[in-house]
């Protein structure tokens, strides 16, 4: 039996970004893949040449000196980027009112105060608490000891004052009206919650990351895939697909190797698991643990996603999206639009996400076959709205493609209305559909192990941000954690979480000890609250 210096659990983005970490430092690492191809949610999927992205639509902080650039640069991936249109690249559209987030704070904050110039001292010192948070947040991240401590404490008022407050209750009061809280809440989706129920700094958090502009990587989020892939294999890491994990093996309170679902034992030295949290915990047989008892006892999920993908004939450079990503909502109250995911009932288009990847890559025609997004002549168009699980709860752990006609006709039936909602924005498309897949809480339930169909690992309440979310270093020695649990959902916070747990993996193996990183390690995590 071969002993590797690292196991890594899934290779999600924060796997990926984990293994990388490892293997550049010379480490012999083995990445295990319980699905048929590598990327969780990185991974594209095709069908008739179609190739739809199914978690990445764009990204913050990809410009040059950008954080995740420079992540992306110290892992020699050679990742390009398309700007999306700069003016704006988030349309948020309200039956009252709609407006587009831009590039640039003062641009936006300027944009708001001619709209509402009644409101302008409180549209003002919103967005001196963005930058307020931002900056907290970066500090934090800094302390090594007394004097950066030191450092930090003149920006922890505002972590103190708003740390475990709602978007609502930030929004309320600063702001009157409503039209203009909804300008500032638009993008809450990335998060999967409403106003009243999202943290409002973990928001905040989220505009600072996309004023410096939106991106979407050239190739697609297969190309970040492949390039991770690529990486890895010239450091001479091993990777298995079809390799689901069903227990991580512990001996003497220690971590020591893990048991594939075909009865393969690896072993190793340190475990990284970008597993969800609750599942890493329970493979490894911990269910009750110290501090952490509570919150593997109550963690609140996120939701599932309903997404919608076209594959569509002829040119659509002349509808009213363009590289845009559209937050369409049928009503001014956010909060009852979500209502309907809290209260379990079946996914509706009122609150959606829509987006044309084939626009915001223009250059795909010229890329390898892989990357290309459809045939010539055609583009992709792509839906999202958040999904409770129950609704599709008895599918779960059915094969894909096999769940049967029920399973396919509710799809089917539920894809019309998000069709209708496509025609508002891009005239004429239903004619032009050549090919629809439809995915929902089963779908990414199968594609990324867990037992809920989340998206976005733990809900982002108040309660779950910050410290609220899980440690990198677990209390078992020899485990680590990556993945939206950890930082926060997306490309960014998910990439982020993996270096840390490479970092914190590789100072116990350097040091054959685990016992430095807790308070310092969830320290470092904070500077990485960029969400998405």
């Amino acid at each position: 039996m071969t002993m590797h210096d690292a196991i890594v659990i899934g290779s999600g983005a924060g796997g990926l970004a984990a293994a990388l970490t490892l293997a550049q430092a010379g480490r012999s690492v083995l990445v295990l893949e319980a699905c048929k191809q590598f990327g969780g949610f990185l991974n594209p999927f095709a069908r008739k040449k179609f190739h739809f992205d199914t978690g990445v639509h764009y990204v913050g902080e990809a410009y040059p000196g950008g954080s995740l650039s420079r992540t992306f640069e110290r892992f020699e991936l050679g990742i390009e980027w398309n700007e999306l249109t700069p003016d704006g690249f988030d349309w948020y559209v309200f039956p009252d009112y709609e407006v587009k987030l831009c590039k640039g704070r003062e641009r936006f904050q300027q944009r708001l105060s001619d709209d509402f110039p009644a409101e302008r001292d409180g549209i003002a010192s919103v967005f001196a608490l963005i930058t307020e948070v931002e900056t907290a947040l970066r500090t934090l991240s800094r302390i090594r000891g007394p004097v950066s401590l030191g450092r930090a404490l003149p920006h922890l008022p505002a972590l103190v004052r708003w740390g475990r407050a709602t978007l609502a209750q930030l929004l309320d009061h600063y702001l009157r009206d409503q039209r203009l809280k909804n300008a500032f809440a638009g993008p809450c989706g990335d998060l999967g919650l409403p106003p009243s129920r999202l943290s409002g700094l973990y928001h905040l958090a989220l505009l600072a990351h996309y004023l410096g502009g939106g991106f979407y990587p050239k190739g697609g989020a297969g190309a970040i895939r492949d390039a991770y892939l690529e990486r890895l294999a010239e450091h001479g890491a091993e990777l298995h697909r079809n390799a689901a994990v069903a227990e991580i093996e512990v001996e003497g309170g220690r971590a020591v190797g893990v048991r594939t679902r075909d009865g393969h034992l690896h072993r190793a030295r340190v475990i990284v698991s970008n597993l969800e949290g609750v599942a890493t915990y329970r493979m490894a047989g911990i269910r009750r643990s110290g501090m952490l008892a509570p919150k593997l006892q109550k963690v609140e999920p996120s939701h599932g996603s309903f997404m919608v993908f076209l594959g569509v004939e002829g040119d659509l450079a002349g509808n009213r999206i363009g590289d845009n990503n559209v937050w369409h909502y049928a009503s001014a109250d956010i909060d009852a639009l979500y209502a309907r995911v809290a209260r379990d009932e079946l996914p509706s288009p009122d609150a959606c996400f829509i987006t044309i990847p084939s626009l915001k890559d223009p250059d795909w025609p010229d890329r390898p076959r892989a990357q290309r997004k459809a045939p010539e002549g055609h583009h992709i168009v792509e839906l999202v709205t958040l999904a409770s699980p129950e609704p599709f709860r008895r599918w779960f752990g059915m094969p894909t493609l096999k769940r049967g006609a029920e399973y396919d006709a509710l799809k089917q039936r539920l894809a019309e209305p998000f069709l209708e909602l496509a025609e508002q924005y891009i005239p004429g498309v239903s004619s032009r559909v050549v090919i629809q897949e439809v995915a929902t809480p089963a779908t990414n339930a199968h594609y990324v192990q867990n037992d809920s169909g989340q998206i976005y690992g733990p809900a982002h309440t108040p309660s779950q941000v910050l410290l609220g979310r899980f440690p990198a270093k677990t209390p078992l020695d020899g485990l680590y954690l990556c993945g939206a649990s950890v930082i926060g959902c997306g490309v960014m916070p998910c990439t982020k979480s993996g270096v840390l747990a490479g970092r914190l993996a590789l100072r116990e193996l350097d040091e054959q000890s685990a016992s430095r990183g807790g308070w310092r390690s969830t320290l470092r995590s904070v500077r990485d609250l960029m969400p998405i």
